[in-house]
């Protein structure tokens, strides 16, 4: 049965698992609230919210790219095995450029700890920049075969308007990963 799936139809699976072990064992794992808090009439944000609805999103991705046939479709081939570890590995490092970036800075040029300064401008917005700047440009540049200051300075701004549409808005949320520093 598994022999005759084509390559689309491996990732599907594997988005869809990844999906479920993420909604339903990693989220509830990690996180203290549900997805919305009554807290006092008013209602907040709960921690697991958003981590849910990218699961979701993730979950129906992977639905419509199991369930979408394609006679074209082609077999997972070593080419596709070597790309998917260089995206692995973009993401493995900006995710440790995003948790370990304030600490580190924040070592070097003050006293405080990162801790009591983790929810103040501008240290809760280094990791998140860093890492998701590398992010979006190595991804950019992966694609394109070349590394351009263009690149850099889209990562940059991409990872800025990201960073004020999820942090201004909310007084109650953090960064990632600043929550968990």
């Amino acid at each position: 049965m598994f022999s005759r799936l084509t390559g689309d139809k491996w990732l599907g699976l594997l988005a869809i698992a990844a999906a479920l072990l993420f909604i339903f064992v990693w989220v509830p794992l990690d996180t203290e609230t549900g997805l919305i808090e009554k807290v006092r009439r008013q209602v907040r944000l709960g921690d697991s919210l958003g981590p849910v609805l990218a699961g979701g999103v993730i979950l129906i991705g992977g639905i419509f790219t199991f369930a979408r046939p394609n006679a074209d479709a082609a077999t997972l081939t070593r080419h596709n095995l070597r790309w998917m570890v260089v995206l692995l590995s973009i993401i493995t490092i900006s995710l440790v450029l995003m948790r370990f970036a304030g600490p580190l800075v924040t070592s070097v040029l003050t006293e405080t700890p990162y801790r009591a300064l983790r929810s103040t401008p501008p240290w809760n917005y280094i990791g998140y920049l860093t890492g998701g700047t590398f992010l979006i440009a190595a991804l950019i540049s992966v694609a394109r075969g070349k590394i351009t200051l263009s690149v850099m300075l889209v990562g940059i701004v991409a990872s800025l308007v990201f960073a004020l549409l999820y942090d201004l808005p909310f007084d109650d949320l953090q960064l990632p990963p600043n929550g968990d520093v």
